[in-house]
């Protein structure tokens, strides 16, 4: 199944997972094969510059990304859904869901990545690492920043576990997450903003995560009234490493079937 294509006809309540910077829709795989092997409708979309997506203008900022990923659900027919999202995909993921509105039935959150609400908040120490990570990207090559976003995010030395093509396929996207830092990094939207009128949410949490994503879980915890899940052994890209603990939420949000503890 390719990343974009329907599972299943689209109708209502579609599952609609967003993925973060520097993978694509094929990210989801694990998670969106056994949702549509279950009857799930599933779509993931490719954001601007990954995938078949067109590239982003030199402009690039949030709202495109948004437009963007609303023209897919129109032309492929999504009408009600349940917004899945990890990391950068959160932030893009709730500026779409204040657009959608009421279509956003239900929000599944996982090790999210929001600048705005760590600087807004006071989230000092989450905050001075995203700046750190931004100026290291911003000054090395594109091979060596594609090396250090891999490792920054997926553990020391999973860079080197990866093989040519997943490299290059990277390093490809090296421009576009520059773009996608610069958006997030003077984004200045309010956490009153992103929380107003919030559809019932769900956060997964990775337990080995980062700390930015885990003062964004817990500032938006509270702003959304959301169920918080720590996913025991998980870091930061919980839906390749434990695609079991996405699906389970989401047929937990859908079936009542998960008994989260709240963080």
């Amino acid at each position: 199944m390719h990343p974009q294509t329907l599972a299943g006809r689209f109708m209502n309540d579609t599952i609609v997972l967003l993925h973060g910077s520097a993978t694509g829709s094929s990210s989801w795989s694990p998670v969106a094969s056994v949702l549509s092997s279950s009857g799930i409708m599933v779509f993931a979309p490719d954001m601007l510059g990954y995938g078949r997506s067109p590239a982003p203008t030199s402009s690039y900022g949030i709202k495109e990304e948004v437009a963007h990923l609303m023209r897919l659900l129109d032309l492929h027919n999504v009408g009600t859904l349940h917004l899945v999202t990890h990391s950068l995909g959160s932030l893009i993921g709730l500026h779409l869901r204040r657009s959608l509105g009421a279509r956003v039935t239900r929000m599944t959150l996982i090790d999210p990545i929001v600048v705005s609400v760590l600087r807004e908040r006071g989230e000092d120490a989450a905050y001075a690492e995203m700046e750190e990570q931004y100026h290291r990207f911003m000054s090395l090559s594109e091979e060596a920043a594609a090396q250090f976003f891999v490792d920054h995010w997926s553990g020391a030395g999973a860079w080197e576990s990866l093989g040519k093509r997943a490299r290059a396929i990277v390093m490809a996207l090296v421009p576009k997450v520059r773009l996608e830092m610069t958006a997030t990094r003077s984004d200045t939207t309010t956490l009153a903003w992103l929380a107003e009128s919030p559809p019932p949410t769900t956060i997964l949490v990775g337990e080995k995560t980062r700390l930015p994503p885990l003062a964004v879980a817990r500032q938006l915890g509270h702003a959304l009234a959301a169920t918080t899940i720590v996913v025991a052994g998980a870091a930061h890209m919980i839906p390749i490493t434990h695609a079991k603990a996405v699906v389970d939420a989401v047929r937990g949000d859908i079936r009542g079937l998960v008994s989260p503890s709240r963080a």
